[in-house]
């Protein structure tokens, strides 16, 4: 049994409301839900989750229609092991973002270098190799946390059900990469003035 309900332009409860009522006149089957407004979908979702019923959504034109299962045992498709190789995958692109953030500012890593190790400038003049190539590096990066973050706006966020501790902590630790990229990135710029005065 489908069951569907148009939801659309209603004002927060009513949406909840009303899929509430018709999830009560149901015994089993799937209720389709058609919203269109963020706030109502999160709400919808929220509620039927809190009921312990299994729900996914999808886009119809510009409109949103909740599927909420009940009375059904749902197997959902999980990605293998946790979710291993998806952490991993998560772990080794934010790795490849760092590294090229890192060489990146390789040119201008000297002064930083000598005013927290002590080591001597002199020595680091090797680093200088990697100066022709900071554009290539920087693109690398940027396009790199573009990437998760899309991953996140557009696939991971729309999950109906989240696994793993990356799933769990994808916003956290992928603000803490970006945030130490863009300081990596910009390092070159704003050094001078902060390590030597200037």
């Amino acid at each position: 049994m489908v069951k569907r309900i148009d939801c659309k332009d209603l004002a927060c409860p009513e949406p909840v409301l009303r899929t509430k009522d018709a999830l009560e006149e149901m015994e089993e089957g799937i209720l389709e839900v058609e919203v269109n407004s963020f706030s109502s979908v999160q709400n919808v979702k929220r509620f039927a989750q809190n009921q312990g019923l299994f729900t996914d959504t999808k886009k119809d034109g510009k409109n949103t229609v909740i599927r909420i299962v009940k009375g059904y045992e749902c197997k959902l498709d999980l990605p293998p092991n946790g979710g291993n190789k998806e952490s991993k995958s998560f772990w080794a692109l934010i790795a490849g973002a760092v590294a090229t953030a890192v060489l990146a500012s390789m040119c201008c890593l000297g002064p930083l270098l000598f005013l927290m190790f002590g080591v001597s400038v002199g020595s680091l003049s090797f680093l200088h190799v990697f100066a022709p190539y900071r554009d290539y590096f920087t693109v690398a990066a940027v396009v790199i946390i573009a990437y998760l973050w899309w991953n996140w706006f557009f696939r991971l966020r729309k999950r109906p059900v989240c696994e793993g501790s990356i799933c769990k902590n994808y916003v956290k630790y992928l603000s803490i990469g970006t945030v130490f990229v863009a300081i990596m990135l910009s390092y070159p710029y704003w050094a001078q003035y902060v390590l030597l005065g200037e």
